[in-house]
């Protein structure tokens, strides 16, 4: 179905807009009077592209919303701006081709969000904000206000791959170890013995065997078992499934648990203080914390701010919020601060992520290593365990 960009107000008068999909106009207007909004103007939009298997970069999309403000900041039109942009060498190919795309679209006469929505890669938190900085004149400090957005993720992201990064050089290790030792250390140990083996090297020996024998049966079953998996932990049971699963490691739990609430105070922060409508902020948020427990409530939470109650106590009837949130929501409501009070609860569920990733990492690794001799020693065991079996057979024989 095809995608129509609107205006709107809804009955108190506020304006809003955004794009929805119907089969043509009329319906496109019908269901955005059920919604309650009276439709100002509306036209159809080329349908989005599909998205990309592989995302856009986080360097990419920060880049150029950082340059890109400071172009317009610097009274730089935006499609002079964007033909700028396209020969920067410091963006990918992929995206240098995406941004001559919109400058395209741009000069066909789209508007800037229009031109992103025809573009895979780009996030509805990103086309919406730009949309609303349209809408309201100040479409660089937005850009501005995506460009920290965006660098706060990286800065955590980064952090966390620099924690991780030794655990899972063990990791790997070791399992390369396990595959040495099980194709090419047993064999020649079993060569060894003169004899058949017993006990733990000859059941190790026959998985050799097996492996050995089967290894393009084995390969294909361990690559589709890999995609399969892949492409259920990408749907929403698989995503229900980890985030269950997760949220019973008591340390991975808190990670989740305060990287959910970041993320999510941190993007409602972001829709509420460019202007975007309360409603579709909650939607964008929930999608962007990660929990499906957000996604799951966000419906009921939207239809009580719609009923006429505040965010606060919407917070704390979802249950999914701790107190210190829900009291310091209420404050910033209280005193039209809610975008700056959102985002220093995003600073400190940020700082709180941080310190337990360190203490996680922190037991990981020696925890690591505590594998990786066990496994030696299980190994050394049966070896050793074999050799004195035969020993014993040897010396029976006499």
């Amino acid at each position: 179905m095809p995608n129509f960009s609107y205006k709107a107000t809804d009955m108190s008068g506020a304006k809003a807009n955004g794009v929805i999909e119907a089969s043509n106009e009329a319906n496109a207007i019908n269901s955005l009077s059920r919604q309650g909004y009276i439709v100002t103007a509306i036209k159809a939009v080329r349908k989005k592209k599909s998205s990309s298997l592989f995302p856009l970069k986080l360097d990419d999309l920060m880049t150029f919303s950082r340059q890109l403000a400071i172009m317009l900041n610097s009274g730089v039109n935006l499609a002079s701006g964007l033909e700028v942009l396209a020969d920067q060498e410091v963006f990918s190919n992929r995206f240098r081709k995406i941004i001559s795309n919109l400058l395209i679209s741009i000069e066909s006469g789209m508007s800037f969000a229009e031109a992103l929505s025809n573009e895979s890669g780009f996030d509805e938190l990103f086309i919406n904000l730009v949309d609303a900085g349209e809408n309201s004149g100040t479409l660089e400090t937005t850009l501005d206000k995506v460009a920290r957005f965006y660098e706060s993720q990286k800065k955590l992201k980064d952090e966390i791959r620099s924690a991780t990064a030794y655990p899972l050089f063990i990791l790997v290790f070791a399992v390369l170890m396990v595959i040495v030792v099980t194709f090419f250390i047993l064999p020649n140990l079993a060569e060894a013995f003169g004899g058949a083996p017993s006990g733990i090297m000859a059941s190790l020996l026959e998985v050799n065997q097996f492996l050995s024998s089967n290894w393009i049966l084995v390969t294909i079953v361990l690559i589709g078992a890999t995609i399969g998996l892949v492409f259920f932990f990408l749907s929403n049971p698989g995503k229900r499934t980890i985030s269950i699963v997760l949220g019973i490691v008591p340390g991975v739990k808190k990670i989740r648990k305060n990287s959910a609430l970041e993320r999510y105070c941190r993007t409602l922060s972001v829709m509420i203080g460019s202007g975007v409508d309360i409603i579709k902020a909650l939607k964008l948020a929930s999608r962007a914390s990660g929990d499906y427990r957000f996604e799951k409530n966000v419906d009921e939470m939207s239809e009580n701010i719609k009923q006429g109650m505040s965010l606060e106590n919407a917070f704390t009837e979802s249950g999914l919020f701790p107190g210190i949130i829900i009291a310091m929501v209420g404050t910033g409501e209280r005193t039209g601060q809610l975008d700056s009070i959102l985002e220093q609860i995003s600073d400190f569920f940020e700082d709180k992520v941080r310190t337990s990733v360190k203490q996680v990492t922190s037991l990981i690794e020696p925890a690591m290593i505590v594998f990786v001799g066990i496994f030696i020693a299980f190994i050394a065991y049966a070896m050793y365990s074999s050799i004195f079996q035969g020993q014993q057979s040897i010396t029976g024989g006499f």
